[in-house]
């Protein structure tokens, strides 16, 4: 049985965009909030640990789906 993760740090994320940069990333997100495709929000009450904010991995999915970074096959 496969399980996937339920939280996953901004690091992680930025692996999952391609393995770009914390600048980059922050620079992307004011960009996507611009044209109305925010990315999601950060998990409310949770402080940021080792390797940056915490997000939600199925909110982040479903982003990265909705934007065609990756396939609705994949994860």
């Amino acid at each position: 049985m496969k399980v996937s993760p339920v939280l996953v740090n901004r690091e992680a994320v930025q692996e999952m965009l391609g393995g770009i940069s914390r600048s980059t990333f922050y620079n992307k997100r004011k960009e996507w909030k611009q044209k109305n495709t925010p990315f999601p929000e950060e998990v409310p009450g949770m402080p940021p640990v080792k390797g940056g904010s915490i997000y939600r991995y199925d909110e982040v999915i479903k982003f990265c789906r909705q934007m065609g970074f990756i396939a609705s096959e994949q994860h």
